[in-house]
């Protein structure tokens, strides 16, 4: 697996495919797994980064709190190290903070964003509900490493998904239990996240982008998306109906063809401040 190095550091990363380069960036607690339902469809349009960030996976474990600042700077060594110049860019949940970041730091770097499951940050924004976070870190004396998973997993789903297709959830758990995080590296990566704001460089922004929520969202509230979507100027919207964090997964098709669609558009087709659904 080839691997990017940043002040000493090793940012571990997966190519797939052919095409423009899409970098792919995973939410808190979670690896380059994540991307199973849409590997069968964007390789065959994008060459795909797919990047681990510092924490989990094969890349280097933190030591402490990182910022997603500096998980933007790994992910811009991984372009580095591919000879990358420009590349668009999905993050979802942390990932879009990521993604954010990047095109702060280096907006002749990033061509188009999918901004998915996310937010802005700053005091305007809705954080994680207290819930859902008392649920994540809860202990259960004598749990399971899988019934802990399907327990914290079971949040970002709709309840549907868990009940019938309780196959797919299982195989998912399956392939996430192949690259298990410690819990110390999960609250490393979830406090690198607690005072992100980008409210005043996403105004700034001049790329193209697409916002996407779950308005059934319990990781992070829907009503994120529209203050991206008012604060990126050429922000275009959609709103799955019904659908909770993890919508790409559980909705890939749409998801893949929204995307697919919004990166291979012409300039002149994008449909910028659009608010679409997917019911």
């Amino acid at each position: 697996m080839p691997t990017a190095t940043r002040d000493g550091v090793e940012i571990a990363y997966e190519v797939q495919g052919e095409g423009a380069p899409l970098v792919l960036l995973e939410g808190l607690g979670y690896g380059r797994w994540m991307w199973r339902y849409q590997v069968p469809d964007l390789p065959s349009r994008f060459r795909l980064l797919m990047v681990d960030n510092r924490g989990i996976g094969n890349s280097t474990p933190l030591a402490a709190p990182y910022t997603v600042e500096a998980f933007a700077r790994d992910a811009l060594a991984v372009l580095d190290a591919e000879g990358v110049e420009q590349a668009h860019v999905l993050g979802v949940s942390m990932g879009g903070f990521i993604a954010q970041a990047m095109a702060a730091l280096a907006p002749k770097r990033c061509g188009r964003l999918v901004l998915v499951s996310t937010s802005p940050g700053g005091p305007r924004s809705l954080p994680m509900p207290q819930a859902t976070w008392n649920e994540l870190i809860r202990e259960v004396p004598g749990e399971s490493a899988r019934d802990h998973l399907r327990r914290t997993m079971a949040l970002a789903f709709t309840e549907a998904f868990a009940r019938d297709r309780s196959a797919e959830f299982e195989a998912l758990l399956d392939v996430r239990l192949t690259q298990p995080q410690g819990p110390d590296q999960w609250m490393f990566q979830a406090s690198s996240s607690r005072d992100f704001d980008a409210t005043h460089s996403d105004r700034r922004l001049e790329l193209p982008a697409l916002v996407i929520a779950g308005t059934e969202d319990r990781v992070l509230p829907w009503t994120n998306a529209l203050l991206l979507h008012k604060a990126i100027p050429r922000a275009s919207l959609l709103l799955f109906r019904g659908q909770n964090h993890l919508l790409f997964m559980e909705r890939p098709a749409e998801f893949n063809a929204a995307v697919v669609g919004f990166l291979t558009a012409t300039p002149e087709a994008l449909a910028e401040g659009s608010v679409r659904e997917v019911r």
